[in-house]
């Protein structure tokens, strides 16, 4: 990231709204959508998504923007969620066979 054209074609300004809005999508599981309403809530937000657009890093979206290549880097609400429910069956094997070893005894 430090030695790509890219951030500097956006400028500092913009990446750290590109960022912020990266740990949204994350949280939230948008799969890289950001709310307008979002980026509306920050200072020049939109002036700064354009920089992000110009830049290649995001692209207009029905409901505000869209990180490009989202999937390639990040993983998809399907993914975590499918991580999500094999750790919940993980958790529930061990616990069933740590009581049945402690009935054992």
């Amino acid at each position: 990231m430090h030695s790509h054209p890219k951030p500097r074609k956006a400028g500092l300004e913009a990446m750290g709204l590109w960022l912020v809005c990266g740990t949204y999508c994350t949280d939230y599981l948008t799969d890289g959508v950001v709310p307008a309403w979002y980026v509306d809530s920050w200072p020049k937000g939109k002036q700064l998504a354009q920089k992000l657009i110009k830049a290649g890093f995001w692209v207009d979206d029905e409901e505000g923007y869209r990180f490009l290549s989202w999937d390639e880097y990040q993983r998809t609400k399907k993914q975590v969620e499918i991580d999500k429910a094999k750790a919940r069956e993980r958790k529930a094997a061990w616990r069933q066979n740590r009581n049945g070893t402690e009935e054992e005894r």
